[in-house]
C-alpha cells in the first residue's frame, strides 16, 4: 500500500485545537550598496525597517514555493549582541553635532524601540587608523624613554576627545549595551621599533602590557563604563605601514592572555578575554597554541574574527575544536543584501555577535588615516553642516537582525535556502518568539514559505530586500517526535537506528556533507550495486501516526522509499522514486493505524552502483 509524497515544509503535524499564530513582518531594501556616491548625499530607500501587514501562519499546504524549514527544538549558540563601533572618527563627527542631533543619531542606532536596537559596541583602547587626532596610547613617552611601572598611564585623552562622554550617552540611550575594546598598538616603548606604527611586541613587556590593559579596564569602569570583553591585539598578524599596529605572535598571545587573566582575577574584574581578532584564514593555526595549553584555554573566553581573508567556515572549525569558547565576528562592514546574507553565514558558523566597523564619516570621507579609501559608512555627516546627516540602507539591513534578535536568543535549526531564491537564518528569543531573517539577493521578487512545528508561513519578498518574520512559539501545535536521534545530531552516529543490507558492503553512514538542518545527515551510497534499509522500531500507544523524512537523491535507483511497517497492518510507503531529487523534499506517510503497540519507520534503497540518497530530519508523530 502506497501513499503519495508531499513536498510541504512542516516539521510536525499537530492538533487542530491550537489557534494559528500571526507573524510580524518587517522589510528593508538595499540601494547602491557600497557605492561612494552615498558620500554625495542621501538617496531614496524603498524599505527601511518598514512594517508590513502581518501574515497568518496556516496548516501546511502543497503550494509550490522555496521551503525553509525552521526547527526551534534544535538549538545552537546563544547570541550576545549585534552592533557597530564607536571609534574616534565617529566620535569626532558626533562631537561636532548639537546635543539634540547627537542624541537622535545614537537613538537611530541603539534605541530598541524606535531605532535599530544595536546592543554591542566596539571601542578602541588608544587610537586606531580611524581618527581625527594624532596617534596615541595611554602611556606615551618621548623616544628612548620607557615606563615599566606605568607611572604616566592615563586615559585623559579619551576624556578630552569626548570618547568617554559619547559612550556614556550611548549607554543612556540603551542601558543594555555591552562594550568591548580592542587595542591597535601597545605603547611604542614596548615594541621593537619604538613606534606605534608597525613593529613587534617585545616579550619582556608582556606582564607590563597585561597590567596596562587591566588599568584601562579599571579606568573605564571608574567612569561608569563596564568593559564586557577585550581583544588583546587588533589584527596581530599585520604590521600596517602607516597607522598603529603590532605583531603579536601566537606564543606571545598565549602568554599575554594568561597574564591578563591573572591580572583580572587578582583585581576582581569579570571582563572576558577574546583571542585572535583577525582573519578567517589564519585563525585555527593562531589560536591552537593558546587553546591547546591548559592555562591558555582556561584564560580564554572566546575567539574573535575579521572577514578580510578566508571563509566563515573557519569559525565552525574553531568552535568544533573548542566547543566551550564563544565565537565573535568583531570587525567587518557589509553592504546590501549580499552583506545581510554574509551576516547570516557568520551566525550559521557559530558567531554569537557581529560588529560593523566605522559608523560615521563625513561627506569628505573624513576623518581617517587608513591606507585605502573607505567605503560608505552606515551614517554620513555633511562636512559643511554638521547637524545634517543621512542614514544608509545598512542601518536598516543590520537592524533587521539587531532590532529583533535579542541578547540571549538561541540560533535554531533552519534550512539555508540558496542565493538564487532566498537565504535564511533563524533564532528563538528568550521570550519564546521565533525570528526568521530571510534575504532576497535576486533581481526579482521571491515566493517562499517558512515551515515550523506544523505551521506554514507563505510570503513573497521583493527584490534586493531582507524580511524579518517574528511569531510567538507558544501558539505552536503540540506534537512530539517519537523517534530517537531523528536528525543524527545526538552524536553524529547511527545510534538508535538499525540496518539491513544485501549485495554490497554496508551502504549507509552519517556524514556532514550538505545536511538539511543541523550538522549531520544519513547517506545511502556504495561504489557497487546495493540494497540498504535504515530503520528504527518504536513502542508506541495504539492510535494514528504520521511518518516523514526530508530526502534528496542522485536518481537511478531501482527503488527508493520511506516505509512504515510492523504496526499491525500492511507496509505503507511514500515513494521517492528513481528520478533525481535535487533539493530536499519532504516525503510523508499519513494515517498509520497502529494496533499492536509498535511501529518501524525507515528508508529503503535498491540502488545501482554509485547511486546516492541523502536523508535528514526523520519524524514520527501521533496525529
Amino acid at each position: 500500500m502506497t501513499t503519495s509524497a508531499l513536498a510541504f515544509g512542516a516539521l510536525a503535524m499537530g492538533t487542530a485545537a491550537s489557534a494559528a499564530p500571526s507573524a510580524q513582518v518587517i522589510w528593508s531594501s538595499e540601494k547602491n550598496p557600497g557605492d561612494g556616491a552615498w558620500f554625495n548625499g542621501p538617496l531614496s530607500i524603498p524599505y527601511a525597517l518598514s512594517p508590513q501587514a502581518n501574515i497568518a501562519l496556516t496548516s501546511p499546504t502543497t503550494t509550490s514555493a522555496t521551503t525553509l524549514a525552521v526547527d526551534p527544538s534544535v538549538q545552537y549558540q546563544t547570541m550576545l549582541g549585534i552592533g557597530t563601533s564607536l571609534e574616534e572618527s565617529t566620535v569626532f563627527n558626533l562631537s561636532r553635532m548639537s546635543l539634540a542631533k547627537r542624541t537622535e543619531v545614537l537613538k537611530k542606532l541603539l534605541d530598541p524601540a524606535t531605532g535599530a536596537g544595536m546592543n554591542l559596541l566596539r571601542i578602541t583602547f588608544g587610537t586606531s587608523d580611524f581618527t581625527g587626532r594624532q596617534f596615541y596610547t595611554y602611556d606615551d613617552r618621548p623616544a628612548g624613554q620607557t615606563d615599566p611601572s606605568l607611572t604616566y598611564f592615563s586615559i585623559q585623552k579619551d576624556i578630552d576627545y569626548n570618547i568617554v562622554s559619547t559612550i556614556k550617552q550611548a549607554l543612556a540611550v540603551n542601558p543594555n549595551l555591552k562594550i568591548f575594546a580592542s587595542p591597535w598598538s601597545p605603547p611604542a616603548w614596548m615594541k621593537d621599533n619604538g613606534s606605534l606604527i608597525g613593529g613587534k611586541l617585545l616579550s619582556q613587556y608582556i606582564p607590563t602590557l597585561a597590567t596596562y590593559y587591566r588599568r584601562a579596564i579599571q579606568a573605564y569602569q571608574a567612569q561608569g563604563i563596564p568593559i564586557y570583553a577585550l581583544t588583546v591585539q587588533n589584527e596581530p598578524l599585520y604590521q600596517a605601514p602607516d597607522y598603529p599596529s603590532a605583531s603579536v605572535d601566537s606564543t606571545q598571545a598565549r602568554q599575554l592572555i594568561v597574564a591578563l587573566k591573572n591580572e583580572l582575577n587578582a583585581n576582581g574584574l569579570s571582563t572576558r578575554i577574546w583571542a585572535f581578532d583577525h582573519n578567517f584564514d589564519s585563525a585555527l593555526a593562531y589560536v591552537t597554541p593558546t587553546l591547546n595549553d591548559a592555562a591558555g584555554n582556561a584564560a580564554t573566553d572566546g575567539v574573535a574574527f575579521h572577514d578580510y581573508a578566508g571563509d566563515p567556515s573557519s569559525m565552525t572549525q574553531v568552535r568544533n575544536a573548542w566547543p566551550n569558547k564563544n565565537i565573535m565576528m568583531t570587525e567587518r562592514s557589509v553592504w546590501g543584501t549580499s552583506g545581510a546574507d554574509r551576516m547570516a553565514q557568520y551566525f550559521r558558523n557559530w558567531a554569537a555577535g557581529y560588529n560593523g566597523w566605522v559608523t560615521m564619516l563625513d561627506s569628505n570621507i573624513q576623518p581617517e588615516k587608513w591606507t585605502g579609501t573607505p567605503g560608505p559608512t552606515m551614517l554620513i555627516q555633511s562636512a559643511s553642516s554638521y547637524d545634517n546627516y543621512w542614514a544608509l540602507p545598512e542601518v536598516y539591513l543590520i537592524g533587521q537582525y539587531s532590532k529583533y534578535v535579542k541578547a540571549g536568543a538561541k540560533r535554531i535549526s533552519s534550512s539555508y535556502g540558496s542565493a538564487s531564491t532566498v537565504t535564511n537564518v533563524s533564532f528563538l528569543n528568550p521570550d519564546n518568539t521565533i525570528v526568521s531573517v530571510v534575504i532576497n539577493q535576486t533581481a526579482s521578487s521571491q515566493r517562499f514559505k517558512l515551515a515550523s512545528e506544523g505551521w506554514e508561513l507563505l510570503a513573497t519578498l521583493p527584490a534586493k530586500t531582507v524580511g524579518t518574520y517574528v511569531w510567538a512559539r507558544e501558539n505552536a501545535p503540540t506534537a512530539t517526535n517519537l523517534l530517537a536521534n531523528p536528525g543524527f545530531e545526538a552524536d553524529g552516529t547511527l545510534s538508535s537506528w538499525n540496518s539491513e543490507w544485501h549485495s554490497a558492503e554496508l551502504a549507509h553512514k552519517v556524514d556532514t556533507d550538505y545536511p538539511y538542518t543541523g550538522n549531520y545527515k544519513l547517506t545511502h551510497y556504495s561504489a557497487a550495486a546495493y540494497q540498504q534499509i535504515s530503520g528504527q522500531t518504536k513502542a508506541v500507544a495504539n492510535g494514528t501516526y504520521r511518518a516523514s523524512v526530508w530526502a534528496r537523491s542522485s536518481g537511478g535507483q531501482r527503488a527508493l522509499r520511506l516505509y512504515a511497517k510492523g504496526y499491525g497492518g500492511a507496509e505503507l510507503t511514500a515513494e521517492i522514486g528513481s528520478g533525481a531529487v535535487a533539493g530536499y523534499t519532504q516525503y510523508i506517510i499519513n494515517g498509520i493505524p497502529v494496533t499492536n503497540g509498535n511501529i518501524e519507520v525507515g528508508v529503503y534503497s535498491d540502488a545501482n552502483a554509485q547511486n546516492w540518497a541523502a536523508f535528514d530530519q526523520f519524524e514520527l508523530v501521533k496525529q
